[in-house]
């Protein structure tokens, strides 16, 4: 039932795990292990384990799971955010008697609109969206003492309007934790196991939660390549650092992936070659097969697209299992407009999770960098990119232009030197060539 790898994560008496998983490798079959493990032993009553999603999309599959394997409806399962609000809302004396409510996008705009008019000619036209971006990266850079007011003014105001948003909740129970708040005593006496998903994508607030509650047991599985939320705050630091954070940890890699063949996960692992903050990973196939790897050339990202879909769309007719993964919101709404079905396209963020027989991976236009982009920005464009690729169990086309005589992006990059390793002479070669 379960390989090598994943019976010494099981079986271990280590207190503090961290689980290095590939992708495709099976960590949440892995954790439900643990847990019937746990339960078959009695270590630990479910009443007492809290387990730590990412989206409540995985929350909800975690619990079916767990029924499936007729393992107990008590577990604490939600996503880091909902934690908060429910040790909040059970245990704080002042919200636990208050009716505090979500802030809404509208309210936090009309604020942040109010607070900046006031201050314009010092701003000057740096756009909305731009001053915001990237958890407020702009402004605290270009108007550190500003920014500094604009949080204070905007917490107050939160304040005192009874209002919340999901990040506050992790900073009350923080400061309330760092104070030893009599209240949080509650925490630690009522929950003394946690298991954390997705940990790559933890940030500092959460991480810092976690050592403060310091629980007798603790487990955290996660995969740096697949770190891709800094644009949330997160930070894959916490994850490749665990081990300094949490002192005696026990690592284990699940480094077998049964999703995808052979060529496709040489060409994924490839997408990383020139990171320099990852953990370095033996990554190994299960499955037996040769992938089909392909790709298409469009002489221009814009024009060209209505008549790509016409060379591709007979993937969508008669492989049920298929998708198409782009880079931005934007850049689906421009393949919805030339006739991809809605139900056959998403963002490489919205497919992490997911898995599908073929993948048709976008990379003629879209991708998040410019001349000034950030180093570990660009390192994690090359890790949404190999999120991007490991969606695909069988087949993988990809999709670009012509490398431009002047200009190019990453995105020209990427397609331009992507090409799949040969399984058995282990050599470089080149698509196979739609068009």
């Amino acid at each position: 039932m379960w390989n090598e790898e994943q019976r010494k994560v099981i079986e271990s008496k280590a207190p503090i795990k961290q689980v290095i998983a590939a992708a495709g490798s099976g960590k949440t079959a892995t954790m439900i292990g643990l847990l019937q493990k746990a339960e078959s032993e009695n270590l630990i009553p479910p009443k007492r384990t809290v387990i730590v999603t990412f989206t409540n999309k995985a929350t909800n599959e975690f619990r079916e799971r767990l029924a499936s394997k007729g393992l107990s409806n008590e577990y604490q399962i939600s996503t880091f955010h909902a934690f908060c609000y429910r040790m909040l809302k059970s245990y704080h004396p002042d919200y636990r008697n208050t009716s505090w409510s979500l802030l809404s996008q509208s309210e936090a705009d009309e604020f942040s609109f109010r607070f900046l008019e006031k201050y314009k000619f010092q701003i000057g036209g740096i756009p909305f969206p731009l001053l915001f971006q990237r958890d407020g990266l702009l402004f605290k850079m270009e108007h550190p003492e500003l920014f500094q007011k604009y949080t204070n003014d905007f917490f107050n105001f939160k304040q005192r309007y009874f209002k919340f948003e999901f990040e506050d909740l992790q900073r009350v129970l923080l400061r309330s934790l760092n104070l030893e708040e009599a209240w949080t005593k509650n925490i630690q006496n009522n929950f003394s196991s946690f298991i954390v998903d997705e940990f790559q994508d933890t940030d500092f607030t959460q991480l810092n939660i976690l050592k403060l509650i310091s629980p007798r047991q603790l487990t955290v599985v996660g995969d740096d390549w697949q770190a891709i939320y800094g644009f949330r705050g997160a930070t894959p630091d916490p994850f490749l650092k665990f081990p300094n954070y949490f002192p005696g940890a026990e690592q284990f890699q699940l480094s077998t992936n049964f999703r995808s063949l052979a060529g496709i996960i040489k060409l994924s692992t490839h997408a990383l070659k020139k990171n320099k903050t990852k953990m370095e990973k033996n990554v190994k196939h299960h499955r037996e097969g040769i992938a089909s790897l392909e790709r298409i050339v469009l002489d221009d990202p814009k024009y060209d697209r209505k008549i790509a879909f016409e060379r591709f769309k007979r993937n969508f007719q008669v492989e049920a299992d298929s998708v198409m993964l782009v880079r931005s919101n934007y850049r689906k709404r421009e393949w919805i407009e030339v006739g991809v079905p809605e139900s056959k396209i998403m963002t490489i963020h919205a497919a992490k999770g997911l898995e599908f027989q073929t993948v048709l991976l976008d990379l003629s236009a879209g991708w998040n960098v410019s001349e000034n982009t950030p180093l570990e920005q660009i390192e994690e464009e090359r890790r949404i990119l190999y999120v991007g690729i490991s969606r695909a169990k069988d087949k993988l086309i990809l999709l670009g232009r012509k490398k431009p005589k002047h200009k190019s992006g990453l995105e020209d990059e990427f397609f331009s030197h992507y090409q799949f390793f040969d399984e058995h002479t282990n050599r470089c070669l080149p698509f196979r060539l739609l068009w």
